[in-house]
């Protein structure tokens, strides 16, 4: 039995850009959907929420991902230009060849159906775009005759091939092969082209742009077969650029994702809307990018919010909210059914531990990054954030109501929060103060130095605050005064401190990768003398177990690790590479085996640790 086992997975949202598509690919079964955030690949069940599976071997931004149609291999292109192609059958992931396409970003890559040829467009600075043979990455043609960046590329799923590609130069290009050479241009659209699609059979293609129109061509030649209009509107089918178009797995539909917030569904035939779904009225409601697969419909708001969308009935299914910023902080409830996470931009989500289920909770709290966030037995949440303010969101539903938020001005950058069970006493360690709040009142303490963590014992008598200066702090709290009590000194700035849930040890972790553990009633004398610095760099959060006999550590060094304190000369259990690529910032116990991590990768672990 080994020591430790993942056991689900909160997936990151996919990374998104105002004003950018977003491309997103599927597998041929139509299960799962493609997406990019970071420098990983993310692939995510339709039907499961826990269950992604994500590739992180890229070294740069990732920007694309597709599927072979044969399913046994994905080519994924960064911002670099580079286009890795890897196995998809085993969870390792075999490079079978990294291909530089050009220098710059890589906007989209098709497959052709015979899974032997991949067209890769983007933004080069001696090309845009470049069609090759899989397996030896020898070239297969040259996609030239357009003048500026491409943004999207198509291989016609039947012979004889072409491929389609729609550019900033507001043209559609159609070539002809193999070997791929340039044919013809269309300049049908007025602004730039986001997405060129080829329909199942490869008789017909559609493009979409800037300009807000849907324009469909015969898939051999590229004439001009019509427009799509919606007659709500004069001439176009939406008031917005057209991000994204995807055809249904039939054909005889068009699905198209817009900047005037809605996904509309087209008919083919008679080139008119069948149904119109709003998404919703806000600017981060625009629609980024589409995906019509064999068993549901995706679409991608500028928020990164994933929608499942019902064609039949024209509503939203499903939205899976999350984060596409690094996560800052977690908290849980007190029954542990509800995980609370909050990233670096303010955004807070509260996720069922069981189902994986989400919501955002709005409106936001914070408008910029929260770093501490606390639940209590009532259910409040207290947060703290970089526009230094701490806040109680009352207990209820993910929308809150603004007028019941309670919100206190720090006087000086919050670093850490602390917060009793009945959320009575919080207690925020702030730049240059430590800030009590007791039922409503803040009392700001002024302090020699700057802080970095604060911890609050279980009994409520002692506060620890982590300093830069490289010292604990220990102080007494008597109503809302501090009296210091001690002064333990650490080789390198604290970067965590944590009291045991029962109070009789504090823990404190140090940039210098140290984890040492005092003992509370012995005058805070060493509760051992064995070096705990198996972390191969600055260790950034603690967390105790409910039996008080394990502590969980985070670390920049991407992994968490797991130490015994009734056998501190054992080997700890390490989870290697726990957030890969990412440092973790946040670890907490959800019960006596049971890990939550979250890292700078937006991603949310849970890890089986038997005792």
């Amino acid at each position: 039995m080994s020591e430790f086992s993942q056991t689900a997975l909160f997936p990151s949202l996919p990374r998104t850009a105002r004003g950018t598509a977003v491309v997103l690919g599927n597998t041929p079964a139509g299960d799962k959907v493609l997406y990019c955030n970071g420098t990983s690949v993310y692939t995510c069940p339709v039907n499961n929420l826990t269950n992604t599976e994500i590739y992180t071997e890229h070294s740069h931004q990732t920007t694309v991902a597709k599927y072979s149609p044969s399913g046994y291999y994905c080519a994924s292109g960064d911002i670099h230009g580079n286009v890795r192609i890897w196995d998809t059958t085993q969870t390792t992931h075999i490079l079978k060849t990294t291909i530089p396409v050009f220098s710059g970003p890589v906007k989209d890559i098709a497959w052709d159906s015979e899974s032997k040829r991949i067209a890769a467009v983007g933004e080069g600075r001696e090309r845009f775009g470049h069609v090759f043979l899989f397996d030896t990455g020898t070239s297969n043609g040259n996609l030239t005759g357009q003048a500026r960046a491409m943004n999207s590329v198509d291989f016609k799923p039947s012979r004889p091939f072409r491929i389609v590609s729609g550019s900033d130069d507001n043209t559609v290009a159609i070539f002809e092969g193999p070997p791929f050479k340039f044919k013809s241009t269309f300049g049908d659209h007025t602004k730039f082209v986001h997405s060129v699609r080829f329909n199942p059979d490869g008789s017909l293609f559609a493009s979409t742009g800037g300009d807000g129109t849907i324009i469909l061509y015969n898939g051999a030649d590229g004439t001009k077969v019509g427009v799509f209009e919606d007659d709500s509107l004069k001439g176009v089918a939406h008031s917005g650029s057209v991000y994204g178009l995807t055809w249904s797995p039939c054909g005889s539909k068009i699905a198209t994702a817009s900047a005037d917030k809605t996904v509309k569904i087209w008919n083919v035939s008679t080139l008119k809307v069948e149904k119109t779904v709003t998404i919703g009225s806000k600017i981060e409601d625009q629609q980024l990018g589409i995906i019509w697969t064999k068993q549901a419909l995706v679409s991608i708001s500028a928020t990164g919010f994933v929608n499942l969308i019902n064609p039949e009935l024209g509503s939203v299914d499903e939205v899976r909210y999350g984060h596409n910023k690094a996560i800052t902080a977690l908290a849980t409830s007190s029954d542990g059914k509800t995980l609370y996470s909050a990233d670096a931009e303010g955004h807070i989500t509260a996720w069922e531990t069981a189902t994986g289920k989400s919501n955002r909770i709005i409106p936001e709290i914070h408008a910029t990054m929260i770093t501490g966030i606390k639940s209590t037995s009532n259910g409040n949440l207290f947060t703290v954030s970089w526009d230094d303010h701490l806040k109680v969101v009352p207990a209820g539903e993910s929308s809150v109501d603004s007028s019941k938020v309670v919100s206190a001005k720090l006087s000086s950058q919050p670093l850490g929060l602390a917060v009793s069970a009945d959320g009575h006493i919080a207690v925020a360690a702030c730049y240059k103060h430590v800030a009590i709040y007791v039922q409503g009142k803040l009392t700001e303490v002024p302090i020699g130095f700057n802080s970095s963590c604060v911890a609050l014992s279980s009994d409520k008598q002692l506060v620890a605050v982590g300093g830069q200066d490289s010292k604990v702090h220990v102080y007494k709290l008597s109503g809302s005064s501090l009296s210091e009590v001690k002064t333990i000194s650490h080789a390198a700035e604290i970067t965590s401190v944590a009291f045991s849930n029962n109070g009789a040890i504090l823990v404190a972790t140090d940039q210098s990768r140290k984890v040492i553990l005092y003992i509370v009633a012995n005058n805070f004398e060493l509760a051992h003398t064995h070096s705990w610095t198996f972390h191969t760099a600055k260790v950034a959060c603690v967390s105790w177990s409910p039996d008080n006999n394990r502590l969980a550590t985070g670390s920049l060094d991407n992994s968490v690790i797991i130490w015994n304190m009734s056998k501190p000369s054992d080997h700890p259990i390490i989870i290697k590479g726990a957030h890969a690529m990412s440092s973790v910032n946040s670890v907490l116990w959800l019960n006596a085996t049971t890990i939550v991590s979250a890292g700078q990768d937006s991603n949310i672990k849970f890890w089986n640790v038997p005792l």
